[in-house]
């Protein structure tokens, strides 16, 4: 029986703005195989990157509402003339298809997907830093602007055959580009593009959860100092029954729908403990949120 087992590699390359924090990746913290079962030490804050607080507001060029627009979306994002014909409408949310493209987009969260429906060519050699700039490109026409850019990552994925217990070789299946979203800096959660080109080099997928953030209502300050803000910290990990260990604190901006269709910004705290591997298992970093009393 022969199956296929697909993998990622991640290539690291320079950030295109200001840095930020994945969250549907693995988070990374110092030191993550190595730390032995919590004791009875406390716990160990790394305040590094909460030691500035934040200061700058929204910015002033945003994505607009305008660009979830069917016009929009199929000549900017998808870079196509071909008309679309409307296949499903529910609510917001409206599922359009052209002879060689396939389009979903839901304004009211932000969400659109973007599917070639030829597919890629022949493999052939492709420099990851040129596929990076092409999709922040697409991105950027599309009218995400630089300020709204956070961390980069260029990402291939693989594809592995098996059969009968024999694995084949690995062979590319996609180049990948994760784009998050980061205001001032700091990352807003769950919000991110990824973009996809074949082996070929040619755009084959778009995934994006962007919605167009409000200009009011934002709570993006706080005026907790840091040895507050590890207190707070050391409470919330209390409370989920943590009792000792390393813990890294992190900035990031949690967002919120508003009535008005367009979500706001809340500034909190990551503060994240290593993940721990013991002689019979391992155990997944923890994430915990933490609250700042966030100001406008």
């Amino acid at each position: 029986m022969k199956t296929h087992l697909l993998i990622r590699l991640l290539t690291l390359l320079p950030l295109a703005a200001a840095p930020g924090c994945d969250s549907d990746e693995p988070v990374q913290t110092p030191n993550p195989t190595t730390q032995v079962a919590r004791a009875t030490i406390g716990f160990v804050f790394d305040s590094t990157a909460i030691a500035t607080p934040p200061t700058g507001g929204i910015p002033t060029d945003l994505l607009p509402r305008t660009a979830f627009d069917d016009a929009m979306l199929q000549r900017a994002l998808v870079g196509t003339t071909e008309p679309f014909t409307v296949t499903e409408e529910l609510g917001a949310r409206r599922d359009l298809e052209s002879l060689t493209w396939k389009l979903e987009r839901d304004p009211s969260e932000g969400q659109v997907l973007v599917l070639n429906k030829v597919g890629s060519g022949e493999a052939t050699p492709q420099e990851p830093a040129l596929l990076q700039r092409t999709a922040l490109a697409r991105l950027q026409r599309w009218g995400i602007p630089t300020s709204e850019l956070g961390a980069v990552r260029q990402v291939k994925s693989f594809t592995q055959s098996e059969e009968n217990g024999t694995l084949g070789a690995p062979e590319v299946h996609r180049h990948k580009t994760f784009v998050m979203r980061a205001i001032n800096g700091i990352r807003v959660e769950g919000h991110r593009a990824v973009v996809s080109h074949g082996v070929d080099g040619s755009f084959q997928r778009a995934l994006i959860s962007w919605p167009p953030l409000a200009r009011s209502g934002n709570l993006l300050r706080t005026r907790l100092t840091t040895a507050q803000i590890e207190q707070r910290a050391r409470e919330a990990l209390a409370a989920e029954g943590e009792t000792a260990g390393a813990v890294h604190l992190s900035w990031k901006y949690v967002p919120t729908q508003l009535s008005t269709g367009e979500w706001a910004l809340t500034l909190q705290v990551s503060a994240v403990m290593p993940s721990i591997t013991g002689t019979t298992s391992t155990e997944e970093p923890r994430v915990i949120d933490v609250d700042v009393s966030a100001v406008p």
